[in-house]
């Protein structure tokens, strides 16, 4: 089995890196189901759209136990799974079409959206709101980039976030959401935004 280089270069990386990654993660996740009031009671099904690796699907796993508890069920969707072999509830899809199993508390995609055109980008956040159950949220963590127009490529062959444009199509839908600055840290200096669609 060959990886790809990106998913090789995260694997490579070292638990010394590994960690302070998951933990920002879960302080992230804390902070938005802090400001939105976590009514989350368990069991809680949670679909994870995407993951660069084996190490950090296990901590999205962490994570979400300790946030919810040990009633949680955590599938991790992405559109290849080499990379995440040994990882359970792995499900090879492209999370631009419908997701099975719906439906789900939480859909979750950290730093996932500029891998992919706008239009595609869309049709993801569409699909993320679709497979929530009545009161779930939809949680799209965007780095600092990701409010950053025109459309270009940019490293690692990845897009900015036309974010204004996926809001005035998110209000023509009638779909509810909420933008929450992403400050966590020491100095509690912006890390990037989170929009999280409410069903």
């Amino acid at each position: 089995m060959t990886l790809s280089t990106y998913h090789q270069k995260h694997a490579d990386r070292p638990e010394v890196e590994i960690a302070p990654r998951i933990a920002a993660k879960k302080a992230e996740l804390v902070h938005v189901l802090d400001v939105l009031g976590n009514s989350f009671k368990p069991p809680v099904r949670i679909a994870v759209l995407g993951c660069a690796s084996k190490q950090i699907a296990f901590g999205h796993i962490q994570i979400f136990g300790e946030l919810f508890g040990a009633s949680v069920d955590v599938i991790t969707f992405d559109i290849t799974t080499e990379h995440l072999l040994g990882v359970p509830n792995v499900i090879k899809h492209d999370c631009t079409l419908p997701l099975p199993g719906a439906p789900f508390d939480i859909t979750y995609g950290h730093v996932l959206l500029k891998f992919m055109p706008p239009e595609k980008q869309w049709q993801l956040l569409l699909n993320s709101y679709n497979a929530l159950k009545p009161g779930g949220i939809a949680i799209h963590i965007m780095d600092k980039n990701g409010k950053v127009r025109p459309t270009v490529m940019m490293q690692e062959g990845t897009v900015d976030v036309p974010l204004d444009e996926h809001i005035v199509k998110l209000t023509q839908a009638g779909i509810g959401y909420k933008i929450i600055d992403i400050k966590v840290g020491p100095n509690q200096q912006g890390n990037g935004t989170c929009l999280v669609l409410i069903k």
